[in-house]
Order: C-alpha cells, then structure tokens, then sequence
C-alpha cells in the first residue's frame, strides 16, 4: 500500500507512519515541522516538508497515495478561544487542502484524526459514545467536527474517498513534544519536574480525563486503511481508566522518584470530565486492544525516552494572540499579556 501520512514528524504521526513502514507499506511523511521534529521520523519513510496549506497536487500525482493519514493539526482546545483564526486554517482549511488533493489524484480512503473536542461539555455524569451528539465548546473542537462533516459531504457529493473517522484523547508516550507549555499535560508535568519545577495544576485538580498510551492509539489509525470494518466508521480510541489531573500528577512523581510539588493556579474554562466508551474500538481492533499498555508502564517507557535525549526548546504559540480576552493569567504573563 502506498499511504501519506501528514504529521508525520509529530507524536502520533510519527507512531502511524513507524507501524505501517514496518509492515513494508510505501510511506510518504508531511510534515512542516512548526511542532514536530524530523528525528521523530521512523526509517524508510520518505520526508517532505511542506504544510499543508501548501499546493499538494504536485506531491498527490507523483505518489499517489491510496490512502491518506491526516494528522496534521495544531491541538490545543484551550489555547484555540484565543488564536480562531490560526485555529481554522490550521484544522478546517489544512484538512479540506489535504481532501481535495486526495480525491483529485484518485485516493480511495481518507482516515482522519478527530478529538474528544468534537463532544464538548457531557451531558450529566454519562461518557462519550459515538451516537453521543457533537457539541463543542471550544474553537479546536469546532474545527475537528466540521472536519468530519466535510469528509461525510465529500463522499455523499463526489463518491469518494471512503474515510475514517478517530476521536482520540488525552495520548501521551515517547516523541510527544515536552516544551509546548499549552497542551500535553503528561509532557508538561514530565517536564517541569525534570527541571526540578512544581508542575502546574489549574483549578482543584479534580477535573478527570483517561489517558491513553500511544500504542494502541497509534495502531487502531493505521490498521484502519487496511481493514473493511473501518471504512465509513467513526470511532472514539483510547484507554478507560479514568484519572484526575491530580492524580497524573502523583504517578508521574512516584514514575521519576521524586516527592510531588504542584504549583496550584486559577481555574480555567474547560471541560471538567471528559471520557468515552471504546467498545466500538475494542471490537474493531481486538488486537491492538489485546496489546494495550497500562498508564504507570506509558509514564514509564516516556520518562525514559524523555530522560534519554536532549530537551527541545520550548514550542511558542504558533500564530500572534488573536484574542487575549480571558487568557489563563499564567499564559498572559508568558504572551505578555500581563493580568489580563
């Protein structure tokens, strides 16, 4: 199979690109590297560096990608309220650049990665299915949706490409980027106690996610350009324990040995538990499934990489503050914004 894989140099990318190349598939990697890293590239996968605002339809006819990968995007809910307009041309407009270059060269499936984001706030204490109806609440999680209604439009309008459709959320494992200090909570906090700072907790940390190692993640995307049951499906991945940003906190420290020290800051406005069910996952890709890494054993294999290799310097917002209304005091003083 020949399969363009955008993000390639990314966290997720990188992990999607290294178990296709491994089972012998012609890769092709996209990547801009505003967020990822050519390191991170797996070996025989054939790098170009281009956005994916760029003209594609010189690399679609020269390749010809049968399947297409898309996880290239800028994923970081909070940080979307304030930079809208990067947000959309990032996500919305990268994706449909990516879609219609695939559909002009003949790609028969388009597997992209959505987000939780897509859900928004649950509706009382129940988790996320994939009948749950999408409300996001957040700029980012706006821009995955209507990602997914575009791929939907595409095929009942043009007839093509099939897709599929993850909502991942809360990945984390070696290659994720430690130094952006806007997303990534498991980096972040890798990173702060690496350096000997308190990690940065917002609000009470109550607020609950369930976190998921790259892993499995990682092979339920590739497989679905392999497998018939996934053509056409939209399907939440990850794991189901569920943890509080409090408590990730504490299993990172035990993780590194070292005592905690959280750093406790104003609350923000964000979606407080986020869960969902994986059941449909499960059926779809019991092997991946079968193979699933558990979250102390996730933080370990990632501390060790972490410590292994030099860290990056730290990723700055990608795009100038559209709105600075309501920024998180720490971020206002780090964008220099002051207290506002």
């Amino acid at each position: 199979m020949r399969a363009l894989v955008t993000g390639a140099a990314g966290f997720m990318g990188s992990h999607v690109a290294e178990w296709l190349a491994a089972r012998g598939h012609e890769i092709v990697g996209l990547d801009d590297l505003s967020g990822g890293f050519e390191e991170n590239l797996p070996a025989g996968v054939r790098f170009e560096k281009m956005s994916v605002l760029d003209p594609l339809d010189g690399l679609f006819a020269s390749f010809k990608p049968e399947v297409v990968y898309h996880l290239a995007a800028y994923a970081a809910e909070g940080l979307s309220h304030h930079i809208p307009v990067f947000n959309y041309q990032n996500n919305l407009v990268g994706t449909a650049n990516v879609l219609a270059s695939a559909y002009r060269h003949g790609t028969r499936h388009f597997v992209f990665t959505s987000s939780i984001a897509a859900y928004g706030h649950p509706q009382g204490e129940g988790v996320f299915d994939e009948e749950t109806p999408c409300r996001p609440c957040d700029p980012y999680g706006t821009a995955k949706h209507a990602c997914e209604l575009h791929l939907k439009t595409c095929l009942d309008y043009h007839g093509g490409p099939t897709y599929s459709i993850f909502r991942p959320h809360n990945v984390f494992g070696p290659r994720q980027n430690i130094s952006d200090p806007y997303r990534n909570v498991v980096g972040i906090f890798i990173k702060k106690a690496m350096e000997g700072q308190p990690m940065p907790v917002f609000g009470d940390g109550k607020q609950t996610r369930s976190f998921s190692y790259i892993s499995t993640v990682a092979r339920c995307i590739a497989e679905a350009g392999l497998i018939p049951q996934a053509v056409n499906r939209t399907v939440n991945i990850g794991g189901d324990r569920t943890m509080s940003v409090h408590e990730l906190a504490l299993e990172i420290s035990k993780a590194m040995g070292i005592q905690p020290s959280i750093q406790w800051l104003p609350a923000r406005h964000e979606v407080v538990h986020a869960h969902a069910s994986h059941k449909l996952a499960r059926e779809m890709f019991p092997q991946a499934y079968a193979e699933e890494v558990s979250i102390p054993e996730g933080l370990k294999r990632m501390i060790d990489f972490t410590r292994e290799r030099p860290v990056p310097a730290a990723t700055e917002c990608p795009s100038a503050i559209e709105i600075p209304d309501h920024l998180p005091p720490s971020w206002a003083a780090r964008l220099g914004f002051g207290g506002r």
